[in-house]
């Protein structure tokens, strides 16, 4: 018998295939599947409220064990011209704080953080973990709400949270919410010296 050789291949062609083959199976995966950076999201402890306009970034209510609180948040303005905005925070239904904040045209002001505006609530019902409802309002926009988290003071950059009195940036000013207690037990006050 006669045996019948087949034509072989060469071997050249393989190895380029097959690095072909790999890197279309492997670039297949991403289309498949969504990539987290294609989508919007707060990487941050807080919440974000109005990405254009006025509006606020990484707002949060740090507690101490005594019950008082302070709001930190970075209010935005991707305006052209200066504006104000109002935070109101209500726990359960019942207002806990309202401050005004002034926002310089494409400018942000920072509000909790030393040296800046201060919005502090004393006996505040809501512990940490507990969801305070966050409202922005603003001269030409509509509402935006959102809940906010109650932090303890329990990380680092939120060491000094309960201490009431700082000093407002340039473009900050508050308006103090009358210091009267709601019903829910909590009385709040923002405060602000302009340092010039």
């Amino acid at each position: 018998m006669k045996s019948v050789r087949r034509p072989r291949r060469p071997r050249r062609l393989a190895l380029p295939l097959a690095a072909v083959a790999l890197a279309l199976t492997a670039t297949g995966c991403a289309y498949l599947n969504d990539t987290q950076t294609h989508d919007f999201y707060q990487a941050a402890d807080g919440v974000n409220i109005n990405e254009t306009g006025l509006g606020v970034r990484n707002a949060v209510l740090v507690v101490d064990e005594s019950g008082s609180a302070t709001l930190y948040a970075t209010a935005t303005n991707t305006t052209a011209e200066d504006g104000e905005l109002t935070l109101t925070g209500s726990y359960e239904g019942a207002p806990i704080f309202e401050a005004t904040v002034a926002v310089p045209a494409q400018g942000v002001t920072q509000i909790g953080a030393e040296g800046a505006q201060q919005v502090t609530v004393s006996g505040l019902a809501a512990k940490p973990g507990a969801m305070v409802e966050l409202t922005v309002t603003a001269e030409g926009q509509e509402d935006a709400s959102s809940p906010m988290p109650v932090l303890d003071r329990s990380l680092e950059y939120y060491g000094g949270a309960s201490d009431a009195g700082g000093a407002s940036d340039a473009g900050g000013a508050a308006s103090d919410a009358g210091g009267a207690t709601d019903d829910g037990g909590a009385s709040a006050t923002a405060e602000s010296d302009d340092e010039g």
